[in-house]
């Protein structure tokens, strides 16, 4: 730092010395000789009027090449001479600038609304011409404008000196000024980063205070998830258990149920087949001989047995259904031709038309579902109009995860509000004078589907037919 105020002093000195050689004229000299390049000057002493040689000292040059930023201005703010270093840091030609006034080849930068450096400049040169003193500026914000007509941000240190003459009066102003935008671009983003990183700071002592805060609730929560956890499971255990327990119950209240119906059922066979027997020999032997009602009672004994004897062996069927079977690979289109034959008499009686499509081979339950496409054909056919011809169609889709099975016809069809009778037990939709049967069939069906882990359904419309479909999965 003191060699750097020494080099600033001794360029200071140049230019009082060059300011010297080439304005003043002081009395105490004999003579001075000056041409226009300052390569030499020649004193006269005044005492003994004899000349002195003297050292030649190329003070201009000296002036040129100092490394500080040199103006030499008029009173009146004209730009009478400047250093190389003063013409390099402003962009501009020495030929541009002298005898032109200072703030005509340094304006202030019209983009920038808040640019002050003209009057601050202007207000220290006019102090140094009313005081005839030095004067030290602040750092100040000066653009200047290049050769290609932008602006440039700059930052300046400036001094204005006055230079006077043996009266007193002001000859010229020495403008002197270092560029210091370097320092204070680094100044200015140290600061800049200064203040992002207090904001960080304190945008991170905030997030911390708010994620010790977030924590406690999450472990505050965290707990009561557990002790809820905790005693739902406790609820599900304990609920699984009595589920299990129930499963198991009904398991083998559903066991007791099979073997009962089962049992019930077969030995009801036996005296129902006596009573029909019976009733068949008395209404053989003595049917002709009857005086009254008697014939009518034997008849009315002998259908309410047989009726009997079909529940019974319905009932029987059902609680058949699924005992002791496998899964076996079963081809759908034997299946129905063997039912198909099986009713040939039936088709015949009703001249009913089936049309049957490529049906799929699948896994399943062979017997069941034989049973299944036996009693949706037989009530297709049985549930036909009378001044109708019944037709009937049977196909199947293949979808993703099953088969979808379709039995169309154009029956009678039936009406939405006896839907949800049509696969329970017993539940009949008609009187046994307009068709016979148990009412046991669709309840078959829809055990069978439960057996394949399939459903059924029907859409329907009464007086225009129905559509019976159910799906099989692909086991």
């Amino acid at each position: 730092m003191k060699h750097y105020q020494m080099l600033l002093s001794l360029t200071e000195a140049t230019v009082f010395l060059y300011l010297y050689f080439n304005v003043k004229r002081l009395h105490y000299m004999a003579e001075i000789v000056c041409n226009n390049d300052f390569k030499y000057c020649r004193a006269k002493s005044t005492n003994n009027k004899q000349v002195m040689k003297t050292h030649t000292v190329d003070f201009q040059k000296v002036f040129l090449s100092a490394p500080s930023l040199f103006l030499i201005l008029s009173t009146d703010f004209t730009i009478l001479d400047l250093n190389d270093s003063y013409e390099k840091a402003t962009m501009k030609k020495r030929e541009e600038m002298i005898g032109r006034n200072l703030f005509e080849v340094f304006p202030d930068n019209p983009d920038d609304k808040l640019a002050d450096g003209v009057s601050n400049l202007s207000r220290s040169l006019h102090a140094v011409l009313k005081e005839k003193k030095r004067h030290v500026m602040a750092v100040q914000r000066y653009d200047v404008q290049g050769p290609d007509g932008i602006f440039e941000e700059r930052y300046w240190s400036p001094i204005n000196i006055p230079i006077l003459n043996a009266n007193n009066e002001m000859d010229c102003i020495v403008h002197r000024v270092e560029d210091v935008t370097e320092f204070m671009t680094l100044k200015n983003e140290k600061f800049k980063n200064e203040n992002i990183n207090l904001d960080l700071q304190k945008k991170v002592d905030e997030m911390e205070v708010e994620i010790i805060k977030r924590s406690r609730e999450i472990q505050k929560l965290n707990f009561e998830l557990e002790q809820k956890v905790k005693e739902r499971t406790e609820t599900l255990l304990k609920r699984e258990a009595l589920l299990a327990e129930q499963n198991k119950k009904l398991k083998e209240q559903n066991k007791e149920l099979e073997q009962f119906t089962y049992i019930t059922s077969h030995d009801l066979q036996e005296p129902l087949r006596s009573l029909v027997s019976f009733t068949e020999l008395l209404e053989k032997e003595f049917g002709g001989t009857l005086n009254g009602n008697g014939n009518l009672y034997i008849d009315f004994i002998s259908q309410s047995s047989k009726r009997m004897q079909a529940l019974v062996k319905g009932l029987l069927d059902y609680s058949r259904i699924g005992r002791k079977k496998q899964l076996v690979e079963v081809d759908c289109n034997q299946i129905v031709n063997e039912v198909l034959s099986d009713i040939t008499l039936t088709i015949a009686e009703s001249k009913a038309k089936i049309t049957v499509d490529e049906l799929p081979k699948l896994k399943a339950y062979s017997t069941e579902l034989r049973q299944l496409f036996q009693n949706l054909i037989s009530n297709a056919i049985k549930f036909r109009k009378k001044e109708v011809l019944s037709e009937i169609q049977i196909f199947a889709s293949e979808r993703e995860k099953d088969w979808l099975f379709s039995i169309q016809d154009n029956s009678i069809g039936i009406d939405q509000k006896d839907m949800h009778k049509l696969f329970v037990i017993f539940k009949r939709l008609h009187d046994r004078d307009e068709y016979d049967g148990t009412g046991i069939g669709l309840a078959h069906c829809k055990k069978i589907m439960d057996l394949h882990c399939g459903t059924i359904w029907v859409d329907s419309k009464l007086g225009e037919g129905s559509t019976f479909k159910f799906t099989i999965p692909k086991f």
